[in-house]
C-alpha cells in the first residue's frame, strides 16, 4: 500500500486535468493558459503542501529590543575573552559572551535560567559540549593543538545541531561580575550569557537565536501551573558581530 503522500501528486494531477477539461469550452485562450499553469503547479507540488505554513523568525539585530515571554531583551554585542571572572576555559579555548540588557516586564520575579534557556548556545561555532551525565571528565571535543580526539572524530568539528550536549549559558550580572539567579520585576539588568568556545572557530559573527516562551496557566500534563514554557520555535534570529578578545594588561606590559 502506497503512502498517502506518494499518491498526492497523481491525485492532484487527475483532479486538475478534470477541472480544466470541464470548463475549457467556456474559457478564452488566455484563461486556458492560466488554468494550465495552475494545474501544472498543483501537479508538481506535494499534495497539501500549500496548507503548511512554516513559522518565520523575526530579525534579531544589535541594539533593537525584542519581547520574549516576560522579558524585553536588547542584544548589545558578542565578544570573546581569555577568561571571565571565575569562568576560566580549558587551555587553548576562550569564553564567548553575549552581552544583553534584560528587563523583567512582568509583575513577579523570574529565574535567570528562563532567559538562559530562551537564548541557546549558538550552533556550529565551536561551543564546547557538556560531558555526558555520569561520565565526568569525558573528552567530548579535543583542545586545539593537542591532536587528541575520539577515534574517527574531527578535532575541529563542532557538535551537530541535531545532537544534544550544547550547554546552557552561564548568566552573569556584569555590574558586579557574579552569577545572577533572580531577575526582579521592573528592573533592567546588563548581563552576559557565557559559553566556552574552541579557538578553532575564527569567524567574526555568530548565529544567535531567541526561542519563543509560552505562559502556561494550568498544565494538563503535570502538577505545575503558572510557568513559562520553552517552545521548540525560534522567535528571533540574526547574525551578531563578535569583538575579538583584548590582550590582558600584563601581557602588554611584558611585550614592551
Amino acid at each position: 500500500m502506497k503512502h498517502a503522500r506518494n499518491d498526492g501528486p497523481d491525485l492532484a494531477f487527475r483532479l486538475g486535468r478534470r477541472v480544466v477539461t470541464a470548463v475549457a469550452d467556456d474559457m478564452s485562450t488566455t484563461q486556458r493558459v492560466v488554468a494550465g499553469v495552475v494545474a501544472a503547479l498543483v501537479a508538481i507540488s506535494p499534495f497539501g503542501a500549500w496548507n503548511e505554513v512554516e513559522p518565520q523568525a523575526d530579525p534579531l539585530t544589535v541594539g533593537t529590543p525584542v519581547e520574549v515571554g516576560p522579558f524585553e531583551v536588547t542584544v548589545e554585542k558578542a565578544a570573546t575573552a581569555d577568561e571571565l571572572g571565575h569562568l576560566v576555559p580549558a587551555p587553548g579555548n576562550h569564553m564567548l559572551a553575549v552581552v544583553a540588557h534584560v528587563t523583567n516586564t512582568g509583575e513577579v520575579p523570574e529565574y535567570s535560567s528562563t532567559i538562559g534557556e530562551a537564548i541557546p548556545a549558538p550552533e556550529n561555532v565551536g561551543i564546547i559540549p557538556e560531558a555526558p551525565l555520569g561520565e565526568p571528565g569525558t573528552v567530548t571535543e579535543a583542545a586545539p593543538g593537542t591532536g587528541d580526539a575520539p577515534d574517527g572524530a574531527d578535532p575541529a568539528a563542532s557538535p551537530s545541531p541535531d545532537e544534544p550536549g550544547l550547554p546552557s549559558a552561564s548568566v552573569v550580572n556584569i555590574e558586579d561580575g557574579t552569577s545572577i539567579r533572580i531577575l526582579n520585576p521592573g528592573l533592567t539588568y546588563r548581563v552576559a550569557l557565557i559559553w566556552e568556545q574552541s579557538d578553532t572557530f575564527s569567524g567574526d559573527v555568530i548565529p544567535l537565536r531567541i526561542m519563543a516562551l509560552e505562559w502556561i496557566e494550568e498544565s494538563a500534563g503535570s502538577l505545575d501551573n503558572e510557568y513559562w514554557l520553552l517552545l521548540d520555535e525560534v522567535a528571533f534570529a540574526g547574525q551578531i558581530p563578535v569583538e575579538p578578545a583584548k590582550p590582558a594588561p600584563d601581557a602588554d606590559a611584558g611585550a614592551q
